[in-house]
């Protein structure tokens, strides 16, 4: 990346990673108007990877934050704490407006499911929500008090890590009817930054080849 950056968005749509706006070590215009994508799957060679510039925002309004960019049916999402919502259209290089149901919704962490089901949480009222593309709104699944204050969350085979406002980690099993919850414990003392979900791991993923 030409410029290291702070308070940016940041995400990615399929084997692509996308860093939007920020600050580098002063404010620039051009750097909090940036677009740059790292495509994974374009290269060969690490020696080849390389950062591209992309469409710049039309301003620096998301260069205050560190906003989490939400891909989905191959366009990112973005709001900032402003409640400022923003798409970015992968395909076609193009930013959107985001439809007003979308970020009306937005009132705590979001993620995808595969990249084409929306879920949010409202931390305020511990409600979690699912997108409705067509009516442009959320439909609420559950109310749960835990989730309330939730912060990070992360979407992957049908279910959804939540870390919640107290520190608990919270996993909901969407495809469950009626969805189900459990919370999950962590190590005594420590306390959740941010939750991931990895592919699982097989015994091949170990292996190393011998030299003879």
């Amino acid at each position: 990346m030409e410029t290291p950056r702070r308070w940016c968005a940041a995400g990615a749509s399929g084997p692509t990673v996308y860093v939007a706006s920020g600050i580098g070590s002063n404010f620039s215009t051009d750097v909090a108007r940036s677009l740059e994508k790292w495509d994974l799957g374009e290269e060969d060679e690490m020696d080849d990877f390389r950062w591209k510039k992309m469409r710049q925002l039309k301003d620096g309004r998301f260069s205050t934050d560190a906003i989490d960019a939400v891909g989905w049916r191959r366009k990112l999402c973005m709001v900032n704490v402003a409640k400022q919502g923003i798409l970015y259209d992968a395909a076609n290089d193009i930013w959107e407006q985001m439809p007003e149901g979308m970020v009306g919704g937005w009132r705590g962490p979001v993620a995808a499911m595969d990249e084409e089901v929306l879920y949010a949480v409202d931390e305020g009222k511990g409600l979690l929500t699912r997108y409705n593309q067509d009516g442009d709104n959320w439909e609420v699944i559950m109310e749960v008090e835990s989730l309330r204050g939730a912060c990070q969350m992360a979407a992957a085979g049908g279910r959804l890590c939540v870390i919640c406002g107290d520190g608990e980690i919270l996993v909901i099993d969407v495809v469950a009817a009626p969805p189900k919850f459990w919370a999950v414990q962590r190590p005594a003392e420590l306390e959740p930054l941010a939750v991931h979900i990895l592919p699982r791991l097989s015994r091949l993923d170990f292996y190393l080849p011998t030299v003879s």
